[in-house]
């Protein structure tokens, strides 16, 4: 039986906050995705990025998006980059701006172009911020010949795509012990932490230690809460919390968020109300 997050646990990993802290000590972000297709899912991720007390939230979209990824909300700070989707030939303006930045949030709405993989590998090559790679930039770690990667990484997979990179159509359950060595496996031999999202999140670090989150429920499979679950860890990652905490303590605040809206309107929620509730829950 794998360990289960509680509340108690949860609660102590939470970020805490200097009284006399100045703008931007509690954490700068940077969200890169959005494609000709999916416009809001970087901003999706920047609400649970902004609403899990990240002081500065920056969300890079191609140009196609920046018109109504800038206008949605005032809170952030919004740049642009050439085309409908990430490319290569923007990457080195990116890295740079983010060496300023506590952690980066790639892929939500990212699509899946090859060159927005290799846009993405090329960051992760040359970029050592703490990462989260959420969606199509998961995608990336199969094009990198070298783990482990020169920053902390973290990856924010729901079944499909976690069986995408494995290349294996395992379901990871407790009743399968080998399913969950699996993935005890991949977390070390890369040095990746990973929330792997479902009925029941399994949280794996690259220490090798596995657990299970049993909060949330069925109304969670709503389009875009994953986006919003992958900006709070980069949230609480840029805050200062490594990424296995921060996924532990995301995965069950969002799950509980996720509760309390189900007891308010059954299964009828959005992923942006789930973004709004949870300080709340919190």
């Amino acid at each position: 039986m794998l360990t289960r997050i509680k509340k108690s646990t949860a609660y102590k990993l939470l970020p805490k906050r200097d009284a006399n802290s100045h703008k931007g000590d509690n954490g700068k972000v940077l969200i890169i995705g959005g494609s000709i297709e999916y416009y809001g899912a970087p901003i999706l991720a920047g609400l649970g990025a902004l609403n899990s007390g990240a002081d500065l939230i920056y969300i890079w979209v191609p140009e196609c998006n920046f018109d109504i990824t800038r206008s949605m909300y005032p809170d952030f700070i919004v740049k642009k980059f050439k085309g409908n989707y990430l490319t290569p030939e923007v990457v080195d303006e990116i890295v740079e701006f983010g060496k300023e930045m506590d952690s980066i949030l790639i892929g939500p709405g990212l699509g899946k172009e090859e060159e927005s993989v290799s846009a993405v590998v090329k960051i992760l090559n040359e970029l050592h911020v703490p990462t989260v790679l959420d969606a199509g930039a998961i995608s990336a770690l199969k094009k990198i010949t070298k783990f482990p990667l020169q920053q902390p990484m973290t990856i924010t997979p729901h079944h499909n795509e976690f069986h995408n990179l494995i290349d294996k159509d395992i379901m990871v359950s407790e009743e399968n012990s080998r399913s969950v060595v699996l993935l005890r496996s991949l977390s070390m031999d890369l040095h990746i932490n990973v929330l792997l999202k479902g009925p029941l999140d399994f949280i794996s670090s690259e220490e090798g230690f596995v657990e299970v989150n049993e909060t949330g429920n069925a109304g969670m499979t709503v389009g875009g809460s994953g986006d919003v679950l992958a900006g709070i860890v980069a949230s609480f990652m840029a805050q200062g919390l490594d990424g296995f905490d921060a996924c532990r303590s995301a995965a069950y605040f969002f799950g509980k968020t996720g509760d309390m809206l189900k007891k308010r309107k059954g299964f009828f929620y959005s992923a942006s109300e789930l973004a709004s509730a949870f300080p709340f829950v919190i």
